[in-house]
């Protein structure tokens, strides 16, 4: 190996390791400080359980001003604080009320939570100005997050139909688009006859709605299942 190929692969390895030694530092996160324009705010909320309708404890939450649409554009972060006992948070700080005017909007986050499903569905909160009716009563809705097993089978009576779909949900405002089945030139876009999963709160009741349409004729079937944390969680479907 000559010098030259010597010193390139020396002054390789050292860039590598600078670079990950710099990118793999955890970096201690620095909160923001008012300085000017200053607006004492006490912004409240709570992180509950909503089939128990007990609070979470110990839920990090943040307060940050975002920039919405720029993709450049630094997170400030004013606080960082948990969920105490009983699943309450208060953010007691002071903020520079002119970035409301440079654009900028408060959010109030929570991380992304593999044991529960969390509303809003975003993780968070936006605060438009400080006089934003919602800013003393922030709520996390969080649901305890298991997975259902839904099988779909084709009944031979019907030799074709013009749609199948099939929707689930567990709270009146939001609902899950599991499977929409059409049909163009008598093929299906999707298998008639087929199991998949999907996610689902558990102990509550599971609203599962399904539509099929032959020739315009709509039948819409409307049922339930409680799933269980951690189990096989089945219900079939025969069309």
């Amino acid at each position: 190996m000559n010098f030259k190929t010597t010193f390139g692969l020396f002054l390789f390895i050292a860039l590598f390791s600078s670079c990950n030694l710099i990118y793999n530092t955890p970096k201690e996160e620095q909160l923001l400080e008012c300085n000017s324009n200053c607006y004492y705010i006490n912004l409240r909320g709570a992180v509950i359980d909503k089939v128990t309708n007990k609070g979470i404890n110990t839920i990090p939450v943040t307060l940050n001003w975002k920039k919405p649409a720029c993709l450049f554009c630094t997170d400030n972060m004013i606080n960082k604080i948990v969920s105490d006992n009983s699943g309450n948070f208060i953010f007691a700080n002071s903020v520079d009320t002119s970035y409301f005017a440079n654009g900028y909007q408060l959010y109030v986050s929570i991380p992304v939570n593999n044991e529960y499903i969390v509303f809003p569905w975003e993780n968070y909160f936006v605060i438009h100005s400080i006089t934003d009716s919602k800013i003393n009563n922030l709520k996390y809705e969080l649901y305890p997050r298991t997975q259902l097993t839904i099988q779909i089978e084709k009944q031979q009576s019907d030799s074709f139909f013009d749609t199948f779909v099939v929707v689930h949900f567990f709270r009146p405002d939001f609902q899950y688009l599991d499977r929409l089945i059409t049909r163009v030139n008598n093929q299906y876009d999707y298998p008639v006859n087929d199991t998949y999963k999907v996610e689902t709160s558990a102990d509550i009741k599971t609203y599962i709605r399904w539509t099929k349409t032959v020739n315009s004729v709509k039948t819409v079937v409307l049922d339930s299942i409680v799933c269980e944390k951690g189990k096989d969680n089945l219900y079939k479907i025969k069309y």
